[in-house]
């Protein structure tokens, strides 16, 4: 059963890519990912990873942490997102496309 879902843009072909990625290396079922609308709104090139126990929804290197949490392989991940030039990093990686950090196909 899933325990965290990933929004994503439906044309986005980086952020179709990094879900794809997840979705083969959680062996134990705990995520999914959604095309849908997410709880804070349109998303453009921006992942946002929402808790679907507690229904908290997090955004950049927070949604990153979580998802790295509930995915085995990604464990030696988190040590690594508390350097604060990495989690800044990681915080224009998934903070979306205003910058034109992704291409929409």
């Amino acid at each position: 059963m899933a325990t965290i879902r990933l929004y994503r843009h439906p044309d986005c072909a980086k952020c179709a890519r990094y879900a794809r990625w997840h979705r083969r290396l959680d062996w134990l079922g705990r995520f999914e990912d959604s095309t849908g609308v997410s709880p804070v709104g349109s998303l453009l090139g921006e992942v946002v990873v929402q808790d679907l126990h507690h229904g908290t929804t997090l955004r950049g290197a927070a949604g990153l942490t979580l998802l790295c949490r509930q995915i085995p392989v990604y464990w030696p991940l988190l040590p690594l997102l508390r350097i604060p030039a990495l989690r800044r990093r990681v915080e224009r990686e998934f903070n979306g496309c205003a910058d034109g950090g992704c291409s929409l196909d």
